[in-house]
Parts: C-alpha cells; structure tokens; sequence
C-alpha cells in the first residue's frame, strides 16, 4: 500500500517538473521573439534628393534607426564612411544609401560614373530640330540617322539609320565660333557607344549630318532599312496622285437686261371696201289678224317709181 502511494507521488512531481520546463521555455522564446522585435540598427538615408553624379557631402546624410530585420543590403551605419563618394543613381530623400547606387571608390563626380564598363560617351552635335526641341533628354533612346551627299555637287542624297536603341548619357549646350569668329551655342548630345561604334559615328558626322530619332519607352526592337536616297523620294512623289484644288464657287452677277426687241412694223390698212346696199325687194308681206285666224296679203312695188338712180 505503501509502496502505491509513494509512485503515485513519484508520477506527479514529474508531471509538475514538465509542465513548468515547457512554461519557462515558452517564456524565454517570447522574451527573445520581443527583444528581436524591437531590436534596431542605425543606417544612413538621404536628406534630400541625391542626382547621379553628385559628391555625397555630410549635410546631404543623416543616421536613423532602422527595424533590424528590415534593414536593406549595403546600408551603411556612419556618414563618415560615406562623404566623398559619388552617387552613381539617383537617391530619394529619406531613402538608405546603398552600395550599389554608388560609383567606386576612387571615381570622380561627372558623366563618367554614368558609363557601363566597356563602354564609351561621346558627343554628338544636334540642332534644335533633330534634338526634337528638347525633348531628347538623359536616359532616353534614340536612333542615329545620318544623310550623306553621295554626288559630289551635292545633287544626290542619301538617308540611312545605321545605330539604333542608343542611350542618351546627357544633354547640353556648348558654345562655339563660327566663320566670323562669333561665339554661338550648340546642342549637344552624348551618346554611350562601344569603341567600334564610336569610330563609325565620327565618320558619319564629317562625312554628313546627324540626327537623333526617338524611340518609345520600353521599345528594344531593331529595324532593318534600306535607306533612303533624293532618286526615291523624287520618284515618290512623281507618283503621287495629283489632287485638283476644289473650283471656287461662281459668283452670281446680277441678270443683264435684256436687249428691247425690235420694233414690228405696224401692218398697213387694208384698202376700204365699199358694199353696194341690197336692193329693195319688190313685194311686201303683211299679216293680218282676224281674231285667232292670220293671214297675209302679198302688195307688189311700183319699182319703176321708186327705185333709185344707180
């Protein structure tokens, strides 16, 4: 009997001892779940703006305390480690400064951070037209259209798109002198090119005129042309349809009037005829009433006295 109380002792101290070892685990896990959670790491964003290009300076930095788990790849927790270095993108105010979003160590401020490795700028100059009145701006993609005077008169032309997807690196204006020595301004455009372009592009430009085409946002497709030369445009517009410009309404002018008509002679009298009186006859009839009954009585004419002189 003893012996049963003293294992049912023994089964329920092991059973409080287990019960209380997995309470306090839990415990110490939610401790440790809390302290992750409000743990925080300083990183350092930008105040302002930061352009591609700019020399990071320490009033353009500030430190805050970021969430530990949320803290991005390539932050940096000191300005000092930061001030000098050139922004190789441009940086959002209130953004961490990263890494990757940074020239390398040692690069200058200026268009050459701008440049993927192997790769080349070069400037090109543009009118306003073939600059499409500013609308060409860094980042954006063009083509290069170059025309060349294949006739050494100048008489024929020829047009061809020999670079395409090319990207814009900067746009700018530089001044120069004309033949008279006056300074005037130039647009220019600088354009990432590989060596072999580069060197093709320089041809083109003293060969001919270049001009920038721009393509769509998000539009990688290359176009193959022939080209085009004066003999085709010429003979495009030879066959063109010839439209007629539309006649211009007639003007309505007032009626004339009319001519008067001739005068019709008037027709000459016809000669007066002359009707001879019928001659008397030579009885007279008289009817006579008799109450309902009327006869007539036939008297002859002593024509020998009163017939007229002829």
């Amino acid at each position: 009997m003893a012996h049963s109380n003293y294992k049912l002792v023994l089964y329920s101290a092991v059973a409080v001892a287990a019960l209380a070892t997995m309470g306090a685990y839990k415990a110490i896990d939610a401790m440790r779940g809390g302290d992750a959670a409000g743990r925080t790491r300083p990183v350092v964003v930008a105040t302002r703006e930061l352009a591609e290009g700019t020399v990071l300076e320490a009033s353009a930095l500030s430190v805050k305390a970021w969430p530990a788990d949320a803290v991005p790849e390539g932050a940096f927790a000191s300005v000092d480690s930061l001030v000098g270095r050139v922004a190789a993108v441009s940086v959002l105010r209130e953004e961490p400064v990263r890494a990757s979003r940074l020239a390398p160590v040692g690069s200058g401020a200026g268009l050459q951070v701008k440049i993927t490795p192997g790769r080349r700028a070069m400037a090109v100059k543009i009118d306003e037209v073939a600059g499409l009145s500013g609308m060409i701006q860094p980042n954006s993609r063009v083509d290069v259209l170059v025309t060349l005077r294949t006739d050494p008169l100048g008489g024929r032309q020829v047009a061809k798109l020999f670079m395409e997807n090319m990207r814009v690196l900067s746009v700018g204006t530089t001044y120069q002198n004309d033949r008279d020595g006056k300074p005037i301004s130039a647009t220019t455009a600088t354009l990432e090119v590989t060596p072999e372009e580069a060197e093709r592009l320089a041809v083109a430009a003293n060969q001919g005129t270049i001009q920038l085409v721009l393509r769509g946002y998000g539009d990688p497709d290359t176009v193959r042309t022939r080209g085009a030369s004066s003999a085709d445009v010429l003979a495009e517009l030879r066959d063109a349809p010839t439209v007629r410009p539309p006649a211009a309404p007639r003007r309505r002018s007032a009626p004339r009037p009319a001519a008067p008509a001739a005068a019709t002679p008037a027709p000459e009298p016809a000669p007066a005829v002359t009707q001879t009186p019928p001659a008397p006859p030579d009885s007279l009839t008289v009817r006579i009433y008799r109450g309902a009954n009327v006869t007539q009585q036939k008297f002859e004419r002593d024509t020998a006295k009163k017939r007229p002189p002829r």
